[in-house]
């Protein structure tokens, strides 16, 4: 039987590796936290169960080095568990509401003029609209809210408006960091356009450097609901929901808010009925 020692350096190692991977992949506090806190004690424990059962002079070194190996792979084992959920969510029943097309936070909401305004400037260069959709179908005045999901949520999108299915449009491209301001406009990305009679709205599914799937689940000209399932893009990344900018939308969203797909509202808009009231 060895020293506590080794044990400690290897708690020590494992809580530390744990940690950057929490950083580096925007995992809550709390939750990285409570799933590196488990991880690594269940690999302690484990390790120190070996440590009273063999006497051996590498043992040591398999508590130091395997202890951080056996961390990572129950961290990353409660991580896919959590990952992978795809719970029935019961949307809103009111009408003329934009429901929020992913989970996650709201980092950004940005107003284009009919495809004028560029959405990004990145080395001198401008990222228009029609450049981010792969259409000319929404270039109008718009508000862009952009929606990024971190490994912790939920990753099937949703209807967020119900409607026609008008464009399904998937985009070739690179895998590199959402980190970087051009990413949305060069990365592999799938272009959704629902539409009923009040407004039309589009979704855009994109992928980051991890992601090697997105999947959508609709077919054009098809009848959907309000929170409906839309699709599914594997690992984090982020979805942008393109909404209309007129004087019958009013956003009740903010960047920095956590939204919820299928249930938290980003907008508010007149419908034919309460327009014909008027």
């Amino acid at each position: 039987m060895t020293g506590i020692g080794p044990i400690i350096t290897g708690v020590l190692l494992s809580a530390g590796i744990l940690f950057l991977v929490a950083w580096k992949w925007k995992i809550p506090a709390m939750p990285a936290i409570v799933g590196g806190g488990a991880a690594t004690l269940a690999a302690a424990g484990a390790f120190w169960w070996l440590s009273t059962s063999l006497d051996a002079p590498w043992e040591p070194i398999a508590d130091v080095l395997g202890q951080p190996a056996l961390a990572l792979l129950v961290g990353l084992s409660l991580l896919m568990v959590r990952f992978w959920r795809d719970p029935d969510r019961q949307p809103p029943t009111q009408e003329g509401v934009v429901l929020s097309a992913a989970d996650g936070q709201v980092i950004y909401i940005r107003e284009v003029d009919a495809n004028k305004t560029p959405l990004v400037t990145k080395s001198g260069r401008d990222y228009s609209l029609t450049e981010l959709t792969g259409t000319s179908l929404l270039a109008h005045p718009v508000y862009v809210i952009g929606v990024e999901m971190t490994f912790m949520d939920v990753h099937v999108n949703r209807c967020p408006i119900s409607g026609q299915v008008k464009l399904l449009e998937p985009i070739e491209g690179k895998f590199i960091s959402l980190r970087k301001d051009e990413a949305p406009f060069i990365n592999e990305r799938f272009t959704t356009i629902i539409e009923n009679d009040a407004l039309r709205v589009g979704v855009v599914q994109v992928a980051s450097r991890l992601v090697r799937c997105i999947r959508n689940y609709l077919t054009q000209e098809r009848l959907v609901q309000a929170g409906e399932r839309l699709g599914v893009i594997r690992f984090g990344s982020l979805v942008a929901i393109i909404v209309p900018k007129h004087q019958n939308v009013l956003l009740t969203v903010k960047p920095g808010d956590r939204v919820t797909a299928g249930i938290s509202i980003l907008a508010r808009y007149k419908t034919p009925r309460e327009e014909a009231l008027l």
